[in-house]
């Protein structure tokens, strides 16, 4: 997306950079930016509390905290960032993370940058932090999300499982219990174990048992869209779609991403979890504005169907916005993973990302463009298109083969899952 589309003025002048270096051990750090042309302007200060205090006074575009032993003080620091200034990019320059300890950063910073990170790869990954952060936070879209009436709030019982999943001491008894304090996701979680999706030949009825077969972690994103389901039911008055068959969609999207991810995953485990996570909200925003836009949306649809337009370029000419920025706005509200909420926000605009490393994005742009859009009477087509000029820089198309024959499976098993349903 460039600046017309955007209806803003270019940024003007460097990129303005708080560097907090604790252990002052990146004294040099930078110097190699500024000797490649960089157009940053840097700041050090390897005193905490006076970072934070010049980054309460001062406008920063983004916050690096270089981390060198002690893990915790670093993503200490990060979370007390994200609570001052929440809109600014928030960057951990640390040696190679464990899968666990990176887990962890994942779930509070916008990027992670190793240590021996080429120039090249270091100024690509700030800068698409400083885009998506500015995508996400512009006026438009911040007004706009203001106007709805009536947001859904975060669950709780999403908050709940996180928690439990940050402890090593939580095993899926534990899991079982929290969820059996919801009956309509535990009710959920046994039909989807029970469905065409898994194929099994045998019928199961105890929770801790599905619970093991699913994963916490998807389970946990489950909570978060059945409490969508609640607030935006299929019976809200709109007809065009169902919200039924788009969050049973979601469902495939979501399998489909976490499958494509699982070869790129080995070095970063959350990495199936972000797209299973953010394949699932993807369109979080559609049920927003077909629910509380209602007929002013009918008429964004059945323009783009007379135009034959992608739906989320006629949504910006119509609101300012699109849907996947108001979804991606709601979950950065709930405290959802910067990778997940950037992946939602760009999945119609890939190639306007920057970078060229496999990430939560790339899983579900591809999963979304493969799979059928859902029924409707305008045949508008509500998913991505691939953008081919993105599968060449991100150097996957020999993969390309493989995931439309998964595909293929994903979408016999939404064709039989529609007949069982009618029959």
């Amino acid at each position: 997306m460039n600046r017309a589309e955007t209806g803003e003025s270019k940024e003007t002048g460097p990129l303005k950079i708080l560097f907090i270096d604790p252990h002052s051990a990146f004294v040099t750090w930078g110097s190699g930016l500024v000797q490649e042309g960089c157009n940053w302007e840097i700041v050090r200060n390897d005193d905490q509390r006076v970072a934070l205090e010049l980054l309460r006074q001062t406008a920063f575009d983004a916050v690096i905290v270089g981390a060198i032993s002690s893990f915790e003080r670093e993503i200490g620091i990060l979370k007390q960032v994200s609570q001052i200034k929440p809109k600014v990019a928030r960057i951990l320059l640390s040696p190679p993370l464990s899968s666990t300890k990176l887990a962890k950063a994942l779930d509070v910073v916008h990027r992670t940058i190793f240590q021996g990170a080429s120039i090249e790869e270091i100024i690509a990954s700030v800068e698409q932090t400083v885009l998506v952060t500015r995508q996400l936070y512009r006026d438009k879209v911040v007004r706009s999300f203001g106007a709805f009436r009536q947001l859904p709030s975060s669950p709780s019982i999403y908050r709940e499982l996180s928690n439990a999943l940050s402890s090593e001491r939580t095993n899926t008894r534990d899991i079982a219990i929290i969820v059996e304090r919801d009956p309509a996701l535990a009710v959920r979680i046994i039909r989807l174990v029970n469905s065409s999706y898994f194929g099994l030949n045998r019928t199961i009825s105890s929770l801790t048992e599905a619970l093991t077969l699913l994963g916490v972690r998807t389970v946990r994103g489950l909570a978060l869209s059945g409490h969508l389901n609640a607030h935006y039911p299929d019976d809200s008055g709109w007809k065009l779609f169902s919200f039924d068959r788009m969050n049973q969609r979601a469902l495939s999207v979501a399998r489909l991403a976490q499958e494509i991810a699982t070869p790129f995953a080995k070095n970063n485990p959350a990495l199936k979890d972000q797209a299973f996570l953010a394949g699932l909200l993807l369109d979080v925003g559609m049920l927003m504005l077909a629910a509380e836009q209602g007929e002013g949306y009918l008429k964004v649809l059945r323009f783009a169907a007379r135009k034959k337009q992608p739906l989320h370029l006629v949504e910006r000419m119509a609101y300012g916005v699109t849907h996947a920025e108001l979804g991606a706005y709601l979950l950065d509200m709930w405290n959802l993973s910067p990778q997940v909420v950037e992946a939602v926000m760009m999945h119609h605009n890939p190639e306007e990302s920057v970078g060229q490393t496999f990430n939560a994005l790339c899983a579900v742009h591809i999963a979304d463009a493969l799979l059928p859009t859902i029924d409707n009477e305008l045949g508008v087509d509500l998913s991505a298109t691939l953008s081919e000029e993105y599968i060449e820089r991100m150097d996957v198309k020999a993969h390309m083969p493989t995931w439309k024959m998964a595909a293929n499976a994903y979408r016999i098993r939404m064709r039989d899952s529609e007949r069982s349903e009618s029959a």
